[in-house]
């Protein structure tokens, strides 16, 4: 305990029973990597504190806002709009917008929204990815989220790596469960990787690995989008022997647009789970380094919702 004070204190003065006073010097170096390292932490734990509260005060405010609107709404009959859907089916924008609501108000009431730093159990996305999505929902940024519906027209144009033909309704048929003539296979996910950079090497070296260390099971159900030319996905599958993905292009980038996911800073990679009509999944900007666990992660976290 005493060594330790001096390693931290550096010079200390010492006074013996007989009147002499000694100095007890120890190594510069600690106290310097002692600062250096305690100013560190503190330097993070203030920022991560500060970015928290920003967000905090950001969706109080989004949350005021929302209340107002509700309170001048109140003794309002229906509008034109939705007064022809009250006995019938909600429309798919109907429905995005309050999957919109509801998902607001989830991340409005979560305490967790800006606490999420690993992956694994049930978290599939990192702390920049939660806080970037609560910014979106804050400047009502349109764009697909969690819960929406999933568009399948935009499906019929991708184009086969192999046959250099477009899907067309049938190929779509046969890529999308929930539009499969066979039941069993109705229910099932489709795993998607989209990157809308040509010859994208981060998404080149996510393939590669996926392709060894993603069982066949999830691989099964897993398909990438680019923007390369049938003949391009082709050479780069042939030199690297990668066998068990199936790549559909996306030249003009019409089924990333439909689904929101060219990037609004950058283009980067994205990675969706469809399921019965709906993307139960969404991780915007996927880390190549995280992507194998963010795509084992989140298919677990979706069985774990569905159990």
């Amino acid at each position: 305990m005493w060594l330790s004070r001096c390693l931290l204190l550096g010079p200390l003065l010492l006074t013996g029973t007989k009147g002499f006073t000694t100095f007890v010097m120890t190594p510069k170096i600690s106290k310097d990597i002692y600062r250096r390292n305690s100013g560190s932490v503190l330097y993070g734990a203030l920022n991560r504190r500060n970015k928290q509260a920003d967000l905090m005060k950001k969706m109080q405010e989004a949350k005021k806002q929302r209340e107002m609107k509700e309170h001048d709404s109140e003794g309002q009959g229906p509008s034109a709009n939705t007064q022809g859907n009250v006995k019938g089916r909600l429309s798919d924008a109907e429905i995005k917008k309050q999957n919109d609501l509801k998902r607001f108000q989830e991340l409005l009431d979560s305490e967790a929204a800006t606490v999420n730093y690993d992956i694994s159990g049930s978290n599939y996305k990192t702390q920049q990815q939660e806080e970037e999505e609560i910014e979106a929902g804050y400047r009502g940024i349109d764009r697909i989220f969690e819960g929406d519906p999933a568009p399948v027209e935009a499906f019929q144009d991708l184009i086969h790596f192999a046959t250099g033909n477009a899907l067309g309704k049938n190929g779509a048929s046969r890529i999308v469960p929930w539009l499969n003539k066979s039941a069993t296979k109705q229910g099932e996910i489709l795993i998607v990787i989209t990157d809308p950079r040509e010859k994208s090497s981060e998404l080149r070296s996510v393939m590669k690995n996926i392709s060894k260390f993603i069982s066949a099971d999830i691989l099964s159900r897993l398909i990438v989008i680019n923007a390369d030319t049938a003949a391009e996905n082709r050479r780069f599958l042939n030199k690297n022997q990668i066998e068990n993905i199936p790549v559909y292009c996306d030249e003009k980038r019409e089924w990333m647009r439909e689904y929101t996911v060219l990037g609004e800073k950058r283009w980067a990679m994205c990675l969706m789970i469809l399921k019965n009509g709906r993307v139960e999944r969404l991780v915007r900007e996927l880390d190549m380094e995280l992507a194998t666990e963010v795509i084992k992660t989140s298919v677990a976290s979706l069985k774990m919702e569905n159990s």
